[in-house]
């Protein structure tokens, strides 16, 4: 790795995420640069309330900070946000060596726009079905994204099942997760969002006594053969 070396973080809600950088750090090391930018960046609470999906729509949902640099997660119109991230990601590209969406679903209209993006779930795909191609998955995510997992991952698991919980839920809400993807019988667990920490995934490990991958860690040892 070079002396100083800059990683960009594109979020779809806002930046900094603080809240994530210890789990990269843990894997990068401390000696790189962070660099961010988000699609909800400069945005009053009021406006991202406006960005809200209309009844029937699908959402996304990511995090704004509270004030006291807190996630908090929200859910947005994925219409509103494509056109913002494209500009947070065009920005973003001219003040880092490599940069990566802090995301684990699939923006193809922004890989378009900004081609040297890199997507995480090119990496994770490819994790889950080396350990769970014969297996049992349990993914564990934000409600508004498990009706469409089991269909997503069921290419790289023998079976898919999931349990809710988002990165913004608590400690409670999260091992209430872990023992739903304990008593499902699973062999193999996936955070899939990008804004699980470490600790959480250790703590899922903990309480369900099953394997646990992690997205944001898969994404930093991938990162980590870039620099």
């Amino acid at each position: 790795m070079k002396d100083t070396f800059t990683l960009g973080i594109l979020t779809l809600g806002q930046s900094p995420r603080t809240d994530v950088e210890p789990s990269l750090r843990g894997i990068l090391g401390p000696d790189v640069r962070f660099v961010q930018r988000g699609g909800l960046d400069g945005l009053s609470e009021e406006s991202i309330r406006n960005l809200a999906p209309v009844e029937g729509e699908p959402g996304i949902e990511t995090c704004v900070l509270r004030e006291n640099g807190e996630p908090k997660g929200v859910c947005i119109a994925k219409r509103h946000l494509l056109p913002r991230l494209i500009a947070a990601g065009r920005e973003l590209e001219t003040l880092c060596d490599i940069f990566f969406l802090l995301c684990s679903g699939e923006f193809p209209a922004l890989k378009h726009a900004v081609p040297r993006l890199i997507e995480p779930i090119t990496f994770i795909r490819c994790v889950v079905a080396a350990v769970a191609r014969h297996s049992h998955l349990c993914v564990i995510g934000p409600e508004s994204d498990m009706p469409a997992a089991p269909a997503q991952w069921q290419p790289y698991a023998a079976r898919v099942s999931t349990a809710v919980s988002s990165p913004y839920d608590g400690k409670e809400r999260l091992s209430e997760a872990a023992r739903t993807a304990k008593a499902s019988g699973a062999k193999y667990i996936l955070l899939d969002d990008m804004g699980f920490t470490e600790e959480q995934r250790q703590l899922v490990r903990s309480v369900s006594g099953i394997a646990t991958l992690n997205a944001t860690s898969i994404m930093a040892r991938a990162l980590q053969e870039l620099m």
